[in-house]
């Protein structure tokens, strides 16, 4: 019996992929607002995953997450398979257009083991090999690696605003042609070498930052242009009331003469900015001075 998202090298399945270096003038630079938010994803999952792993605060142990890096899924032959086994967990949301993986590498199983049972977590742990764990330590590494996996659906969908959900064991892996940006969270602080490796699809983050960023209106421009608009001034005029008088009227006022408007001192007053006729307000008091209070937006 094996247990679901573990697996031995030589199955078929892998657990690390080429990485690929920067390119800022081709492909990186387009996923450029996908990897900031991933980057995000992992700094925060690095702070979560420490309450599914409590263990490593007995043994002040922390976990640090490396700079987000651009990942193929296409398999490739030539690279070495891991040593061990592996867990993976992976997250989709409910159209499938979106995914994540979680996966923990041999030495972290071990470290979990270790640490969960109570053991010496600081100490170099025994090399495993999947039929070496007995169905209580792959009850025991599914549960770990499903708080974990819930911890890096917090992370992003407080980032990328993405509702995500643990998939069934069996469910399809992401397709290979896509693009996947990793981040290799390291357990730093203990002698074990452990790491976890989370990804997440980078089309998915890149379309999710680019609604984000969009402003509220739907218009789509230059962000600069639209935070240079912000201080463009405005004239804002609370309109108090209109009179029409006659020239002789006008030529015959002197100071001290009283204008009666036909507003009445509780009527709203019309307030327009830039010329337009923008809010409806009363005439108030306000620090001993006369206020507008906006009261509502003029209906047109």
């Amino acid at each position: 019996m094996s247990l679901p998202g573990l697996a031995e090298p030589g199955r078929g399945q892998r657990t690390d992929t080429p990485i690929r270096p920067l390119d800022l003038s081709g492909r990186e630079r387009q996923l450029r607002a996908a990897m900031t938010a991933m980057d995000r994803i992992g700094a925060s999952f690095a702070r979560y995953a420490r309450r599914s792993m409590p263990f490593l605060a007995r043994h002040r142990g922390r976990i640090v997450a490396a700079p987000v890096q651009i990942a193929s899924m296409a398999t490739d032959a030539e690279s070495p398979l891991p040593t061990g086994p592996s867990y993976a967990v992976r997250l989709g949301t409910k159209d499938g257009n979106a995914w994540a993986t979680i996966t923990l590498n041999s030495d972290a199983i071990a470290l979990t083991l270790e640490g969960a049972l109570g053991g010496a977590s600081g100490a170099m742990p025994v090399q495993l090999t999947a039929p070496d764990l007995t169905p209580a330590q792959r009850a025991l590494i599914s549960r770990v690696g499903e708080s974990l996996a819930l911890d890096l659906a917090t992370a992003v969908r407080e980032e990328a605003r993405l509702s995500m959900t643990i998939l069934p064991a069996d469910s399809s892996p992401p397709a290979p042609s896509n693009d996947s940006l990793e981040v290799i969270c390291q357990v730093e602080g203990l002698q074990v070498p452990a790491s976890m490796v989370i990804s997440a699809s980078a089309e998915a983050l890149e379309a999710a930052a680019r609604e984000q960023a969009a402003p509220a209106d739907g218009v789509h421009g230059d962000p600069r242009f639209l935070e240079a608009m912000q201080e463009v001034p405005l004239e804002v005029v609370a309109e108090l009331g209109r009179i029409s008088l006659g020239l002789k009227k006008v030529l015959s006022l002197r100071v001290g003469d009283v204008v009666r408007l036909y507003t009445a001192t509780d009527d709203p007053v019309s307030v327009r900015v830039g010329g337009v006729e923008k809010f409806v307000g009363m005439p108030i008091l306000s620090r001993g001075q006369l206020a507008i209070e906006i009261r509502s937006r003029h209906e047109r």
